[in-house]
């Protein structure tokens, strides 16, 4: 009787763990990606997806005549192999950033995250982050968004 007990419990209690396991989504994964310097620029740029040599001459134009782009020559992208993705964020002016990069299979997706670390400056600036991601397919999309991470300095006011 008193190992059918121990055995009801201990069969209960791995029945409760498997109904209680939080299920991982195995649709995302991370994905490489390399941050790319495009110059600094004080206006606010539209989220942009880049996937052909053609886009990206009009986007380097735009930006140099524009925006009074810093560099000379724009970074030379192999785009039969990869995608050159663009979004801006306004942050105080000493904010560092952290990014995190996922594909979404079954959402057909890629979803960009830049987290914003708070620096402790008091005036607000403009950044801009361009990220060189490998090729997807043509039906996948990449998303944008945007989040708050831990404080770079904490001040008391």
């Amino acid at each position: 009787m008193k190992k059918r007990i121990i055995s009801t419990v201990f069969i209960i209690f791995i029945f409760s763990n498997l109904i209680s396991a939080e299920q991982t989504d195995s649709t995302f994964t991370s994905i490489e990606y390399l941050s790319i310097y495009l110059g600094r620029y004080s206006n606010l740029i539209n989220p942009a997806i880049i996937r052909s040599q053609a886009e990206y001459d009009s986007l380097t134009t735009e930006l140099k005549e524009k925006y009074s782009w810093l560099e000379k020559d724009p970074p030379e992208i192999d785009f039969e192999h990869f995608t050159l993705a663009g979004d801006e964020s306004c942050a105080d002016c000493v904010a560092s950033f952290s990014y995190d990069v996922q594909r979404d299979t079954t959402a057909h997706s890629v979803i960009i995250t830049i987290i914003e670390h708070y620096g402790g400056g008091r005036g607000m600036n403009v950044f801009d982050h361009w990220f060189l991601i490998k090729k997807m397919p043509e039906d996948f999309s990449i998303e944008f968004r945007h989040e708050e991470g831990e404080p770079k300095h904490r001040y008391e006011d």
